[in-house]
């Protein structure tokens, strides 16, 4: 039975005063697919005006939380209410109806169209009169909302014109046009730079302050402690603690999360070769100038800045995936045109890149296929794919990465955002390259899966003499993995550090 969630508080963080009403009530929550459990007899309770972290390794059960929450899977058992009204969408429109929206991790948007129609998708008969859209009443309305939540941006332009961060706060600016009583964000920030971030946490204070209840998952523990007040903990589909934010810190929670202290972490010793791998010297393109740097065999080279300060654009053009203008690329010591994605492959060079959803997965393919994309070559017998071979690779890429799934031939969409962050980088470091480029490569993974990833890199550079070359905008990161660290400021290098000159103060001060 479901207990009267329109009169059911919680004590209040430290004070003992009682919280408002419960908005969201969820009991008994279960899921399966097949014979993996998802949810597991989960209760979960969320009040007006709280900003509850949902928390938990990648696999943990969030997103099927979210996904039922949002009307996206309908669960096994349970009941859920809203205002103490019973909830049981089936779809994500009968969600919002009933003051439910969320904000997906994956990019859910229509390049093609603009702004302003992305922002009231499904909703556009609300500025039609006899089957003809009003132009001006949608563009008003448009301009309005965005400029009341503080997103620069032309309702008129396609959202294609619009940087990743911007899209983003679009998304989240339809979700908010619904004025809902329940807002699910689902790793918003793993998408944003620092200025739209700031913008988020602010809204997150406001919305908070009218009475909206806000579910909130991010991996990055900072924002977490930032904007949320309540920290819920899952682990395997089950609940394992909820606890006040103010009672816990960064290591606290990261040890309720995997199960083990992470905060005595240490990087391993380490031999690096006096054996140049990578030279570049004076590099420029669009989005970059001048730029200067190289890597050792065996070396970790780190490219630190802020969202848009022409990192990501670096490693692109050094991958031949944009162009350059002028400058010199050497490999070993021997000339190097970059022209090509595929001259970067058959020359030993990898790149993960930042998005995986659009540039590194296909996602409604197995396992199998998008660890053996990158390996094609190899696993080919003549002009047909070996399938022993590419499934031999696939085993030995989940052993490797420990890719929770049944097997192979699982398709990646039904993966944890961490386990097809493993896939990309499996797909990758199979290829057996000379020359790593990581673009943020721990993006949207949780804390255990995170320092998986900081030892698979370590213990390949060291045992393979791989020069790995990373972009991150994880200061904490770049500080753990790094033997040299070059700051990236407006498309320039603005500093070079190593040793323990690699403060986050040193770092900050150049990036800024």
């Amino acid at each position: 039975m479901l207990a009267d969630t329109a009169t059911l508080t919680r004590a209040d963080d430290r004070s003992g005063k009682p919280r408002q009403p419960v908005l969201l009530a969820a009991e008994g929550l279960q899921k399966s697919y097949g014979p993996v459990q998802a949810v597991k007899e989960l209760n979960l309770y969320l009040h007006a005006g709280e900003a509850l972290a949902l928390c938990g390794e990648n696999g943990a059960g969030k997103s099927t939380i979210f996904k039922i929450l949002a009307g996206e899977v309908i669960p096994d058992a349970g009941r859920m209410t809203v205002g103490g009204t019973e909830y049981r969408p089936v779809t994500a429109s009968q969600a919002v109806a009933s003051g439910v929206s969320m904000v997906h991790q994956e990019f859910n948007i229509l390049p093609n169209i603009s702004v302003a129609e992305n922002m009231f998708l499904g909703r556009m008969e609300e500025f039609s009169r006899f089957g003809k859209v009003d132009w001006h009443k949608l563009y008003a309305a448009a301009t309005a909302l965005l400029k009341r939540l503080g997103i620069n941006a032309d309702p008129r332009a396609e959202m294609r014109r619009l940087s990743p961060s911007t899209q983003k706060m679009i998304e989240l600016a339809r979700a908010l046009s619904t004025n809902p009583k329940v807002l699910l964000l689902d790793e918003i920030t793993a998408s944003l730079d620092h200025d739209d971030a700031e913008t988020l946490h602010r809204l997150m204070d406001e919305l908070r302050a009218q009475g909206v209840g806000i579910i909130y998952v991010s991996h990055r523990l900072q924002e977490i402690f930032r904007s949320c007040t309540t920290i819920e903990i899952m682990k395997d589909g089950a609940w394992v603690a909820t606890r006040p934010a103010s009672e816990l810190d960064e290591d606290q929670l990261s040890a309720l999360m995997v199960g083990r202290d992470l905060a005595d972490w240490k990087r391993p010793a380490r031999h690096v070769s006096s054996s140049q791998m990578l030279e570049v010297k004076g590099l420029s393109g669009p989005g970059f100038s001048d730029v200067s740097l190289s890597v050792r065999k065996g070396q970790i080279v780190t490219l630190a800045g802020l969202a848009g300060s022409g990192a990501d654009e670096i490693l692109e053009a050094l991958f031949g995936a944009r162009a350059v203008t002028s400058g010199e690329i050497l490999l070993e010591g021997k000339a190097f045109s970059g022209t090509s994605i595929a001259e970067a492959i058959a020359a030993g060079i990898a790149m993960v890149p930042k998005e995986r959803a659009v540039e590194g997965l296909i996602d409604t393919q197995p396992i199998r296929f998008n660890i053996g994309l990158a390996g094609l070559p190899k696993n080919a017998r003549g002009p047909l794919v070996d399938g022993g071979r590419e499934a031999a690779q696939a085993n030995l890429g989940m052993d490797m990465f420990r890719i929770k799934a049944r097997s192979s031939a699982d398709l990646v969409r039904s993966l944890s955002g961490g386990n097809k962050q493993k896939v990309l980088l499996a797909k990758w470091f199979l290829t057996d390259p000379r020359l790593m480029l990581l673009n943020n490569p721990t993006r949207g993974v949780d804390i255990g899966v995170k320092f998986e990833i900081y030892d698979l890199m370590l213990k390949l550079s060291a045992e393979k003499n791989l020069a790995i070359l990373l972009a991150s905008e994880d200061m904490a990161e770049v500080i753990r993995l790094s033997d040299t660290v070059i700051t990236i400021r407006h498309g320039r290098a603005s500093g070079v550090f190593e040793g323990d000159a690699i403060t986050e103060t040193n770092l900050i001060n150049a990036m800024l």
